[in-house]
């Protein structure tokens, strides 16, 4: 036996290689490696065992998950320029979450110009998969051929916390005397999904706060950026509401560009609470998330996508959120 691992290639062993290596069926391998029920003579599964250490066989999990029509790897897809700080911590804290119940998060990063989601899905096989981007109709039309689940986003946890945020910062704009009120955007595909849950929170909190509908202005570089702030300074919008510290941030800089003031001209409100807008100048005002505890709200809604609940509880928001005042409002 000794002589024939010798010879191999360097290439990693597969089932058939042990099964060839102990002269006995890929089932055979499988039932013992997978100590599954079926009887097997004591000799054959120590000829098993020998081979698989003597080839260094590392079992597939793809292919075990496969098997056994199920997985417990959870797939969720961010893009390069979501995958910062508070993306880190709210994945620890729902990865931990999810472990708890024998759960395995994995993470697929996604760039604006390779898109290989799908391909990575179909290797991994998981039970559940959520895209941070919109999917195409192929790319959608081969995830439900290969029984892989979608869910958008853990939704009642996710527009839960989006609609508190949103009604926190038009509250303060509201209550530093601004009605017109501006939601500013960078364009960015791979937040996508993201940028249109924020923006619709927004929309729905001011008509709920009796606010007049907030014009969207939308920007991809320090031009158009400077562009659209003048457009809604010269249209008599007074406030901008950012979909980030960082969309933030490039509005007071284009602002300053042409010569608008912040907050005197425009008050500017972003989300999030990163060190950069701390340090600005201004000093950014925002909404900081608590987000140990966001990851473990949103554990139950996946869960409940999953079936291993029933129906994900109400999400409990309370003090998960925090206006942090400084400056630039």
């Amino acid at each position: 036996m000794a002589e024939r691992v010798e010879g191999r290639a360097s290439k990693a062993a597969t089932s058939a290689d042990v099964a060839n290596l102990a002269g006995v069926s890929r089932s055979t391998v499988s039932f013992v490696l997978n100590n599954a029920p079926q009887t097997i003579a004591p000799k054959t599964r120590e000829n098993v065992l020998r081979a698989a250490r003597l080839l260094n066989y590392r079992p597939n999990p793809s292919a075990k998950a496969l098997a056994e029509r199920s997985s417990r790897v959870i797939l969720f897809d961010l893009s390069v320029s979501s995958f910062g700080g508070p993306a880190v911590y709210a994945l620890a804290e729902l990865t931990s979450a999810l472990a708890d119940h024998g759960l395995v998060a994995a993470i697929h990063l996604d760039t604006p110009s390779r898109h290989s989601l799908v391909a990575t899905a179909l290797r991994v096989r998981p039970r559940l998969l959520m895209p941070g981007r919109p999917l195409s109709r192929q790319e959608r039309a081969e995830l439900d051929d290969a029984g892989i689940k979608i869910v958008e986003a853990p939704a009642s946890g996710l527009t839960a916390v989006e609609g508190l945020a949103a009604e926190i910062r038009l509250a303060h704009l509201r209550q530093r005397g601004h009605s017109r009120i501006a939601i500013v955007e960078r364009e960015e595909p791979g937040l996508t999904l993201a940028i249109e849950a924020r923006r619709q929170a927004t929309l729905t909190a001011a008509s709920k706060l009796g606010l007049p509908e907030p014009v969207v202005a939308a920007f991809h570089d320090a031009a158009s950026a400077a562009r659209q702030v003048r457009q809604i300074t010269d249209a008599g919008f007074t406030a901008a509401c950012a979909f980030n510290d960082d969309t933030a941030l490039a509005t007071i800089r284009a602002a300053a560009d042409i010569g608008v003031r912040c907050p005197q001209d425009l008050a500017v409100i972003g989300a999030d609470d990163t060190f950069a807008g701390s340090v600005a100048f201004p000093p950014l005002t925002t909404v900081k998330v608590d987000i140990e505890r966001l990851g473990e709200l949103l554990a139950p809604a996946v869960l409940a996508a999953l079936g291993v609940v029933e129906v994900a509880p109400p999400p409990d928001v309370d003090g998960l959120l925090q206006l942090v005042l400084r400056a630039s409002t």
